[in-house]
């Protein structure tokens, strides 16, 4: 850093300490004084002028120096162009300037003392000198304003090229993200939909069975029931790859439950309750539609694992908030274990902004409690 600047002081130097021993008595303050400016210059090069403390203080003390260096070696006056030069280059804004109209008040002042010494007249410096001095500060500051504008530049590119790889993993991440939710909420419609429907074709396929052994004819309306079924799932893995993500995608919560409702009391005999009061509601089909697989998996748990006679669906809310229930008279647990079925209501309600709350004991059956505070806007999405 800064090559041209130690070398062009190091010529300086030479050449001032030189031509000033030459034709002045040595002394050892004089010897003193060139050692201490040597010393305080080539110490900011130790530093390669990255302290700003140690060029400050440096500086200055090289220029008290320089002063006493010009009275008594009778000529020193190049001195103060090297401190112009240097301190214009290295000290922070705005200290450059006032260092360099110093360094040039100081120059023309010492100039003036020398002369009122030797001849007990005062001259000030000529024109030329002084204009050579402002070229000095202008063309320094000209490389210092471009060196500056590079750093920059350099800064700026690292910068943008650091944001771009932000930018880069960001995207990365959000299309793993996106990738991973896409993938979850397809299997979650898998697991609700055709878990469900499978569990009706099977629970028809064991019924017609046991009714084939005793009347062939009567156990092939099961054949039509299983039929009927099978095509019902295959309509929900259509579902599933069709646009169904759609936030503003059609769904009518209370006629799906119905439906839903209708079929396990003719397949299983299940007697389900249904009871809802959402009144004006105005649910969103993102809503309705994560209700209905909720109650959907909460009925495909209760025929598989049970052992029920009756469950009861509850629905209540208004547009600030929503509360639903269910419940089962089933065998119940004392240890409720959340496999795919229980997290993926979770994660649905989750989806909506809401809570969702299992409960059981053995032998008391099975109960669910939900409710979306609608209020966020996040159910609306």
């Amino acid at each position: 850093m800064f090559i041209w600047l130690i070398g062009l002081k190091i010529i300086l130097y030479s050449w001032v300490f030189i031509k000033a021993l030459q034709k002045s008595p040595i002394s050892i303050t004089l010897v003193l004084i060139v050692l201490v400016l040597l010393v305080s210059g080539f110490w900011r090069n130790f530093y390669k002028y990255t302290s700003s403390k140690v060029n400050i203080i440096t500086l200055f003390l090289d220029l008290i120096l320089a002063v006493l260096f010009s009275l008594l070696s009778n000529d020193g006056s190049k001195l103060f162009m090297i401190y112009l030069i240097e301190g214009t280059a290295i000290l922070p804004k705005p200290l450059f300037i006032a260092y360099a109209i110093i360094t040039t008040a100081v120059s023309v002042g010492s100039t003036a003392l020398l002369y009122l010494w030797e001849s007990g007249q005062m001259q000030i410096p000529g024109f030329a000198e002084i204009m050579l001095y402002g070229f000095a500060f202008v063309l320094v500051l000209s490389e210092r304003m471009q060196r500056e504008q590079r750093i920059a530049y350099e800064r700026l590119t690292k910068e943008l090229r650091y944001v771009n790889l932000q930018l880069k993993e960001s995207m990365a991440l959000s299309e793993g993200l996106a990738s991973e939710a896409e993938r979850r909420r397809i299997v979650g419609e898998i697991h609700d939909s055709l878990g469900y429907d499978l569990t009706g074709l099977i629970l028809t396929l064991e019924a017609g069975k046991k009714l084939t052994i005793r009347d062939v004819e009567a156990g092939k309306t099961y054949w039509d029931k299983a039929l009927q079924i099978s095509r019902t799932a295959l309509n929900s893995v259509r579902e599933v790859v069709s646009v169904k993500k759609e936030s503003n995608f059609q769904f009518e919560l209370i006629s799906r439950l119905m439906e839903m409702v209708r079929e396990v009391q003719a397949l299983t005999g299940l007697q389900i309750d249904l009871d809802i009061k959402t009144g004006d509601t105005d649910l969103s089909g993102k809503e309705q539609f994560n209700i209905y697989r909720i109650f959907q998996e909460a009925i495909t748990n209760t025929l598989r694992h049970a052992n029920a006679g009756c469950a009861r669906i509850s629905i209540s809310g208004d547009r600030e908030l929503l509360s639903f229930s269910y419940w089962d008279n089933g065998s119940g647990t004392n240890r409720i274990e959340a496999g795919n079925g229980l997290k993926g209501m979770k994660d649905r309600i989750s989806d909506l902004g809401g809570a969702i709350y299992f409960q059981s004991q053995a032998g008391s059956g099975f109960k669910i409690e939900g409710c979306v505070d609608r209020r966020g806007g996040k159910s609306n999405e």
